[in-house]
């Protein structure tokens, strides 16, 4: 109970609830803010078909799962070729952890990283 004079807010009472597409949300922008990584690599088949259409989705590569309270997050994302990958996976993971912990309130205990694909670029004799 706040005393008179006190700065401390009364809270109202009830609960807050996250939104897999909030989380979602917060976990895209995070990986495609991080150097090296150029997009999300689909992880099912129904993924990979709709990027094919050309149908884009913030879901596209990211699994998540909550079990006590803590968040594990799976993430499958295509890199630039020439970027040391390792460097990359773990700036991702790092990144990822900080803005979900940030932003939502959430525990992180897990990112897990797969690089399923390399992009190369102009620079390297690819296509963009």
């Amino acid at each position: 109970m706040s005393s008179p004079g006190s700065n401390q807010a009364s809270l109202p009472g009830g609960h807050v609830e996250i939104s897999d597409n909030a989380i979602i949300a917060v976990i895209h922008d995070a990986v495609l803010s991080c150097y090296g990584v150029v997009d999300m690599a689909p992880r099912s088949l129904r993924s990979a078909i709709g990027k094919r259409l050309g149908i884009d989705s913030a879901e596209r590569g990211i699994g998540i799962s909550v079990n006590d309270d803590t968040l594990t997050i799976d993430l499958s994302v295509v890199a630039e070729y020439g970027t040391p990958i390792f460097t990359v996976a773990t700036n991702v993971m790092q990144t990822v952890k900080f803005r979900v912990e940030e932003i939502l309130g959430m525990k992180v205990d897990r990112v897990n990283i797969n690089v399923d694909g390399l992009h190369v670029s102009d620079a390297y004799g690819g296509s963009a």
